[in-house]
């Protein structure tokens, strides 16, 4: 049998053809789809103390978790749910609109200097939620309530985040009845929390949409051994790419950007990369 010699169209053919097997695409939230997680034993509250009786906050929005404890109407549930779910793809299009901005966080962190990855998270938020909600979801919630339904999901979304509160509160910093001892003091922790908060939505989001291009940039880099600029060179077309796509790109776009790279190489790491996205392509289909 007289062994097939791959020709350089032949790896062509075949790039294009993988890049539409192994090309990342915007994951389904499923943690959010399903919604917080909230026992029925709590009842009229959430969170909940652990046997030490350290506080421990909710997953997710607190919102949404108030909401699953006071409605029963399961049309308004799935609702509710959706909302979650769409303030994931909305996080995500700021992810995008703010890539460079990812970029730089995604970079401090790298070397190290979480401090102003915290910096520029903030800046980030501060251009998109100006506003800087403690609980975004609240509103729309809120009208899918009756009134009874509304004063006990707010009784029980404002109680969590005064527990939330008094569990980060620092000693020197309480009265005798263990409670703040002003209201700048409250206020200043709240807000922290509300950021940490956010930057998990953040991490939530980024997790089920650029992480994907992350990871698979950086095998890429990890079987081709690219030189440096190699390496700049594809990963700012990829952020180019998800500038022009915003995480939807269409097969001819994920084609054509497999090809760029493919043009752009050696022979050397051309076959390296013909060797990769079959290895990517053939774990798929297993």
């Amino acid at each position: 049998m007289v062994p097939i010699k791959y020709t350089m169209s032949m790896h062509r053919l075949t790039i294009i053809s993988l890049a539409l097997l192994t090309s990342p695409a915007l994951a389904q939230p499923a943690d959010t789809l399903r919604g917080p997680s909230v026992p029925r034993e709590t009842l009229e509250s959430i969170g909940s103390t652990d046997m030490s009786g350290n506080f421990i906050p909710v997953e997710g929005r607190p919102e949404l978790a108030a909401f699953m404890v006071v409605c029963r109407d399961p049309e308004d549930l799935a609702a509710a749910r959706e909302l979650g779910s769409q303030r994931v793809f909305d996080l995500a299009e700021v992810l995008v609109d703010e890539i460079d901005a990812v970029k730089a966080i995604t970079d401090a962190i790298a070397q190290g200097n979480g401090a102003y990855a915290q910096t520029l998270l903030a800046q980030l938020r501060l251009r998109h939620d100006p506003d800087t909600l403690r609980d975004p979801l609240r509103e729309d919630l809120e009208a899918m309530l009756n009134d009874e339904e509304r004063v006990r999901f707010d009784r029980i979304l404002d109680d969590y985040w005064a527990r939330w509160v008094s569990a980060n509160m620092p000693e020197d910093e309480q009265n005798m009845q263990g409670q703040p001892r002003s209201r700048a003091i409250y206020q200043r922790i709240e807000n922290r929390l509300n950021n940490q908060l956010y930057q998990q939505d953040i991490q939530y989001a980024y997790e089920h949409s650029l992480r994907r291009y992350r990871d698979a940039m950086q095998a890429m880099f990890d079987a081709l051994e690219p030189t440096p600029e190699q390496r700049t060179w594809i990963r700012d077309r990829v952020i180019q790419h998800i500038k022009d796509t915003r995480l939807r790109a269409t097969l001819e776009q994920r084609e054509a950007l497999m090809l760029e790279v493919y043009e752009m190489l050696d022979e050397d790491r051309r076959v390296k990369l013909f060797s990769y996205m079959t290895r990517a392509a053939l774990s798929q289909a297993q």
